[in-house]
This record gives structure tokens, sequence and C-alpha cells, in this order.
């Protein structure tokens, strides 16, 4: 008999926390599961770690592949997945003991729930944030794009949330792709018409360093070109949508800001790639003045996107680049 739920953990260079993973999933006071535990050809030990489990628990499912990043890692789990439920918890991370059993009965008793989201916390260093949003129910294809785009707290990323599997049906992460969750949330809005917004249960977000993607928002200079174009090609895509339907928030604007002042830097960090593409998706982001003048941005935020409306992408990148030379040691 198929379980209900699914979990697909995705497992690279995380020997340090594998065991805190697997063991806040196996104590979970809901039972009815598969854990689908990929080794991404991890160079250290995890795969050894995930083998061991498995010989413990015959709910769980170890897959070995040579690595070919998370994106192909949590599709291999999801060609294999048997549940009615999909869920995702990265290799770092962790959960409370009762968040599968508080949410799956939610789930269990309303069948129209596409999606369900449920809190989280961002654990760093030296301090932890919970995230929660205000919102419970959300309908319609639009309206959950918008929500996640532009509305939640929580975001479009994939962990702490719990799919009806057929959203995965024809749905893959993009392969190669940093910033996948993003990348797909258009599609997967395209076919769900209700999202939950659970209260219950706790996903521990753990931002590192070394991770491939930490949670800093906008990217720090000096990273990989390709991280800084899947940043942009991701969050493009998605504010491309909300902008052709010419709904302006202060969300959208202070979202184009950060990417546009990621983007300036990035054009004089790596001065010899064609940015022909990036620069015309971003001149499609029509703000009229008074949106700029009533937005939340600060009076310097605010006179940086006026002057790019007068002079141009083209000219601010001129300007920085004068003010970096003469002006910073």
């Amino acid at each position: 008999m198929n379980p209900i739920l699914s979990i697909i953990v995705p497992v690279y260079k995380v020997e340090e926390y594998i065991h805190k993973c697997i063991s806040s999933i196996l104590n979970q006071t809901f039972t009815d599961f598969e854990l689908i535990l990929i080794n991404d050809g991890s160079p250290d030990n995890c795969g050894v770690i995930c083998d061991d489990y498995a010989k413990k628990d015959e709910r769980i499912i170890v897959i070995h592949q040579k690595n070919q990043g998370l994106s192909a890692a949590r599709n291999a789990g999801l060609d294999i997945a048997k549940g009615d439920y999909i869920t995702f918890v990265d290799s770092d991370d962790s959960i409370s003991p009762n968040t599968y059993s508080d949410n799956m009965e939610i789930l269990l008793k309303d069948k129209s729930i596409d999606v369900l989201e449920y809190p989280y916390v961002k654990v760093r260093k030296n301090s932890t944030e919970t995230i929660t949003d205000p919102i419970d129910n959300i309908y319609g294809s639009f309206e959950i794009f918008k929500y996640w785009a532009l509305i939640s707290n929580k975001g479009p990323n994939v962990w702490s949330k719990i799919f009806k599997k057929y959203i995965f049906q024809n749905i893959r992460f993009p392969y190669g792709k940093i910033y996948e969750d993003l990348f797909i949330l258009p599609e997967i809005s395209i076919i769900t018409s209700h999202v939950y917004s659970s209260h219950k249960g706790e996903y521990s977000y753990l931002i590192r360093e070394e991770s491939i993607s930490n949670g800093d928002y906008p990217l720090k200079r000096g990273q990989p070109l390709k991280k800084q174009l899947d940043h942009y090609d991701a969050w493009l895509k998605v504010n491309e949508i909300i902008n052709q339907r010419e709904i302006c928030c202060f969300k959208l604007i202070n979202n184009y800001y950060r990417i546009i002042s990621a983007f300036i830097f990035t054009e004089i960090d790596y001065p010899n790639y064609d940015y022909t593409e990036y620069e015309y998706r971003l001149r499609h982001f029509k703000f009229k003045f008074r949106q700029i003048l009533s937005s939340k941005l600060n009076l310097k935020q605010k006179i940086k996107l006026l002057l790019i409306k007068i002079i141009g992408l083209k000219g601010i990148i001129i300007i920085t680049k004068i003010k970096i030379k003469y002006f910073t040691s």
C-alpha cells in the first residue's frame, strides 16, 4: 500500500547536519510516509550515512547518483514518489515533531487544498527569525501567483510546503539552475486553485554561507556570474507577469530597486559579458514618477530610480563606475 506522504531530501556535502535532518523526519508523530534520500554524488560520508538509516527503517529509499545539482536531485525523487502528497526538506534543515501530523490532518479534512504551507524559522549563527503569514486561504491561479511573488513573507520556496502529487505530474525543476524554486513558481500557480497558509508546525531553515543559496537578498558582490544571472532570470520571469498586469505595489518597486542595484555591479564586475537581453527586459518595467515618489524606498533609493528613468540604465552604470574609480578607496 502506498504511503500518504512522500518526503524528498537531496543530500550533498552535509555530513555535519544530515543526522539532525533525518532524525527530525523519523521522529515525526505522523508515520505514514516514505523518505526519499537522494545522494547527489556527495564526496563525504553522506551516502554511507543514508544507507545506514535505510537499513534501520523500511520507509527510507536511497538513490545514489553522480553530482548534478539540487534540481536534478529533487527531480529524481519526484520520478519515484508514490505518496498522494509531496514535500521537500533540505538536508541541512530540520522540522518539529508534530509538523506533518498537524498539517496532514488539515489536508485530509479539506481535499480542496492544493498546497499547504506552514511556518518556518530562519536560523543564523547568532539569531533566529520566525516567518509566518496573516492570510489563511488564497484562491485562484493569479491570486496565488501574486501572493507568493509579492505578498507572502514565506515566498516561493518548496520546503515548508506540502503539495498534492498531481502538481508535479508535468512539472520538474530546471536542470542546472540556481533559484529553482522561483523558476517553477509560475508553472505551479497556473494549475493551483487553493493554497492554505497554516500556523501549525515549524521548519528550521539553516542559513549557511557555504550553501548554494544562503538566503541573502540582494546578492552580494563577487558572487559567480552564473549565480547572478540565474537570479535575474528567475526574478524577471516572475515579475514580468506582474508587470504585464500593470500591478504596481511597494514590493514590486522594492524588488526592482534591489535587482537593478545588483545588476549594475554585475556589469561592473563582469564587463565582458553581453547583457543586452537583461537590459532590454529591465527597461520594460515602466514605473511612473509618482509611483516611485510614493513608494517606501528611502530618498537615496528613490533618486537612483528617478535617475534611471531620466538618463537610462547605461547612464547610471557609467556614473557608478566613475564613483567607484574616483571616490572610493
